[in-house]
């Protein structure tokens, strides 16, 4: 159940980041989110007694602390800019190339095994892509190709965090670095926000801000406590079907707030690609 939230939860972000993004700069959006995220986690981390010391930064930790923090908070946005020349289906989908590069770097890093279904799974998921985009594949628009190039990179930037903490969390709980990139990245982006911006939202926007606030905090401490009484593939498994919940998501959405969510004009080959990266990434993240 707690994989199951996560995935909903990561796969309607999107969908409620997109008319946010409309009226205010990725920056203070981002800063938002960090805020409540950072007050919520630190209040959870001061109740359970684990709030980080000084030597959780001994060593050669504050580094692998620092390429985390810039990897997740550049990831965050890269993916409102290319959510913003794109739509939320194509984001969460594109994203789904940071699971891969994540493996291929646990296995040049960390020296894990690489099994057969999972190289099955590397050559399906690109595969999906290609399905996935079929109606677009005879020329993007140039706003279009640069959202793609810029979610690209999310993923890679996303995969160095993911690393960085894999690295951290054999000495540090995943919600303690968490609390720390998300407390971390509200100050560093204080004086680069617009908070005149916010004023550009109406009431509708408001609540989508303010779910999106919510959702960070929640989803990641769900992520947190998924991986804590249930194996670690298992959880990536699930989280994996995220593309499918935004794509359901998306047409429940553009339902209920047709003014602020436009539905995307997916066929049945593209939802077929959908489920075919889903499956790829299922089955690179299921161990033998």
């Amino acid at each position: 159940m707690l994989s199951l939230l996560t995935a909903a939860l990561w796969g309607s972000l999107p969908i409620a980041l997109r008319p946010v993004v409309e009226v205010v700069d990725p920056v203070t959006v981002t800063w938002c989110r960090y805020l409540v995220a950072s007050v919520g986690m630190g209040g959870l981390l001061y109740w359970q007694g684990h709030l980080p010391t000084r030597a959780n930064f001994a060593g050669h930790r504050w580094v692998f602390l620092l390429i985390a923090l810039i990897g997740f908070a550049a990831n965050n946005f890269g993916f409102l800019l290319g959510l913003r020349l794109t739509t939320p289906s194509t984001a969460q989908i594109v994203i789904q190339l940071a699971p891969l590069l994540v493996i291929f770097g646990a296995v040049r890093w960390f020296g894990e095994h690489f099994g057969a279904w999972q190289w099955v799974g590397v050559g399906i998921l690109p595969i999906g892509l290609l399905v996935f985009f079929h109606q677009k594949l005879t020329g993007f628009s140039d706003s279009f190709g640069l959202g793609l190039l810029v979610l690209i990179g999310s993923a890679f930037l996303w995969a160095s965090y993911a690393l960085a903490q894999k690295k951290l969390i054999r000495d540090m709980k995943a919600i303690a670095i968490m609390g720390i990139i998300y407390a971390a990245g509200t100050v560093l982006m204080l004086p680069a926000i617009s908070p005149s911006h916010l004023a550009a939202l109406d009431s509708t926007r408001w609540w989508f801000l303010f779910y999106c606030c919510l959702n960070s905090l929640v989803s990641y401490g769900c992520f947190s406590e998924a991986l804590a009484v249930w194996p670690a593939s298992r959880v990536s498994a699930v989280v994996a079907t995220t593309p499918l919940f935004t794509v359901v998501f998306t047409r429940l959405a553009a339902y209920l707030w047709p003014g602020y969510i436009v539905p995307e004009t997916l066929d049945a080959l593209s939802l077929t690609g959908a489920g075919v990266v889903v499956i790829g990434c299922i089955l690179m993240a299921l161990r033998k």
